[in-house]
């Protein structure tokens, strides 16, 4: 790297060169940051499947990282009976158990609980459709983890109805992987939103378009 900056300083501007010094700074503390972000992501991993061992022997819980989000998988039907969004016994003690451990790491941090379902339709008073059913579940479970002391404001319920399987639904094995709840790390991205949220470079009063000459 040395060498390389040398042989640039003996081809360009000083100026050109000291801009260049710069832009390389911010970028080596821009990749610093995000690997402290990573790092920090991975420990909370590593915590968390400390924390979860016994659920995660039994079966009952999964620790996984995809499309870039820790998500914490469990069986539908290890917490409900086919088709029903009432909590077993075994299912709340497994949901009181992931509120504790979650419940520790809530001051930096949010969590989604997503309702999943199968692909087989459902149509009952209580649940026209499966979307119906996987909110009814996420809801279930949000309760459940605020009653065991998560605290409210950080955790938030949603549907996927049939969408987002993570095997085929043409086996009974399948669509039992199908029919979970996912609680999803929500990371923070307050900082990019507040970027977003700064005037772009050339935006302001009388930046806009000009009118042509013909019109009025």
């Amino acid at each position: 790297m040395l060498v390389f900056l040398a042989l640039m300083a003996a081809c360009i501007p000083e100026e050109e060169f000291r801009a260049l010094q710069e832009e390389n700074a911010r970028l080596t503390a821009r990749v610093a940051r995000l690997d402290a972000i990573v790092d920090k992501e991975r420990e909370a991993v590593k915590e968390l499947r400390q924390d979860l061992k016994p659920l995660i022997e039994r079966g009952v819980i999964s620790i996984e990282v995809k499309d870039g989000r820790v998500m914490l998988g469990m069986k539908s039907d290890v917490l409900f009976q086919k088709g029903s969004a009432e909590l077993s016994a075994d299912g709340r003690d497994a949901v009181q158990q992931l509120a504790r451990a979650l419940g520790q790491r809530t001051a930096d941090r949010d969590f989604q609980v997503e309702g999943h379902t199968d692909n087989d339709p459902i149509n009952t008073a209580a649940f026209p459709n499966n979307w119906y059913l996987g909110a009814a579940r996420g809801i279930v479970v949000t309760e459940a983890m605020i009653a065991a002391g998560m605290p409210r404001h950080h955790v938030s319920a949603a549907t996927f109805s049939d969408t987002h399987p993570v095997d085929g639904n043409t086996s009974a094995a399948g669509q039992a992987l199908n029919r979970r709840i996912d609680v999803v790390l929500v990371p923070d991205v307050s900082d990019i939103y507040k970027r977003l949220e700064k005037p772009m470079k050339g935006d302001g009063p009388g930046k806009g378009k000009k009118k042509k000459k013909n019109e009025s």
